[in-house]
């Protein structure tokens, strides 16, 4: 079968496994999805894992945790209608939940591991396959991390129409409760409106951080949930709110935090997540390699850009690990008409085919 077949085929096989974050059937039919298909590949050696209920897997060819590269692919998908998770071809495009984030990338990196597998190629490589870089990564890819799966370089196939990403924000999820004291709506000085203070705290909260009117590398806070009340003639008792804070590589969380509590200062503030910069320098050897073959795939020379979202490759990053994300071309992230480009994607499945080799 034609690489571009068998690519096309494996990314759709993949697609066709609803394995949405939360659901416990779809994310372990992935996994034994991946374990049956390398089960069948010479030499290659499987770590099945298993943290709070998530499992994630690990392909080499000994069992050996350490490795000098690390490929990396989250196999879990944000929740999509029925119909995404019947893949079709369509004008140089496969379409379906998860083909750009990142199933398609997971499919390459099969593909290469099938690849060396036959041709009898052992280079000092580990493939990562995650169930939960949508809800966190904390139980996949950071789990592993502490089991010593640890690398010289580490690549998360995220979708980076071939660019290397080297920077991405941290991110910060609080959750903020505002007491009140109900009374009637008609006679509110009766009672204490708990939403008037959050008003005025997002009031400032917005001179601070300002949203922007387009894509800007600055710290960014969104207001993202906000709800309290039961009624309508009613002053609320409680009121929540949370904020998803996306700060920049070389600024304080602790700051920020400690900012957001003074313009709340009425308000019980709780740290729900965190989640750390990644900063990979440009011209770090292992980084070189890569945008070496870049430039020779897709000339000319190399692209780098900054994420505001985070990913997995955080996990390495903050250990001092070079990592970054690097992945095919596409669109519809997260929405209704998710593909990816299937020429970038054998673009990738060649870069990352000789990344492994060089190891």
């Amino acid at each position: 079968m034609a690489v571009r077949d068998e690519l096309v085929r494996l990314t759709m096989d993949l697609v066709a496994i609803p394995s949405v974050s939360d659901d416990v059937a779809g994310r372990l039919q992935v996994i034994d999805f991946i374990q049956d298909y390398c089960s069948h590949l010479p030499g290659v050696h499987v770590a099945r894992h298993e943290s709070d209920g998530v499992p994630s897997l690990v392909a080499a060819f000994d069992a050996e945790p350490r490795k000098s590269l690390i490929l990396n692919a989250h196999v879990d998908v944000v929740p999509a209608r029925t119909e995404q998770f019947e893949p079709y071809e369509l004008e140089g495009r496969i379409y379906g939940r998860g083909t750009q984030d990142m199933k398609g990338a997971a499919a390459a990196m099969l593909l290469l591991l099938k690849e060396l597998a036959s041709s009898g190629e052992h280079p000092s490589v580990a493939w990562q396959f995650v169930t939960d870089e949508e809800i966190g990564g904390e139980n996949g890819t950071r789990y592993l991390f502490t089991r010593g799966y640890i690398g010289d370089f580490f690549v998360a196939g995220e979708p980076t129409d071939l660019e290397i990403v080297n920077r991405a924000k941290g991110m910060l999820w609080l959750n903020l409760r505002q007491a009140g004291n109900p009374a009637h709506g008609s006679r509110p000085w009766d009672g204490s409106n708990p939403i008037l203070p959050l008003t005025r705290g997002i009031t400032k909260l917005l001179e601070r951080y300002p949203v922007p009117t387009e894509a800007a590398w600055r710290t960014t806070i969104t207001p993202s949930v906000i709800h309290g009340g039961d009624a309508h003639n009613r002053v609320p008792s409680e009121c929540f709110l949370q904020l998803d804070v996306r700060y920049v590589p070389g600024e304080n969380p602790e700051e920020v935090l400690a900012a957001i509590r003074s313009w709340f200062e009425d308000s019980s503030v709780v740290d729900l997540h965190r989640g750390s910069p990644l900063e990979t320098a440009e011209d770090d050897a292992h980084v070189r390699r890569l945008a070496e073959l870049v430039t020779n795939a897709i000339s000319p020379r190399a692209k780098f850009r900054s994420e505001h979202f985070g990913s997995d490759a955080r996990f390495y990053s903050e250990a001092g690990i070079p990592a970054v994300c690097f992945g095919p071309a596409g669109a519809g992230l997260h929405s209704h008409q998710e593909w990816v480009d299937i020429g970038t994607l054998l673009l990738f499945y060649r870069i990352i085919r000789e990344l492994a080799r060089s190891y």
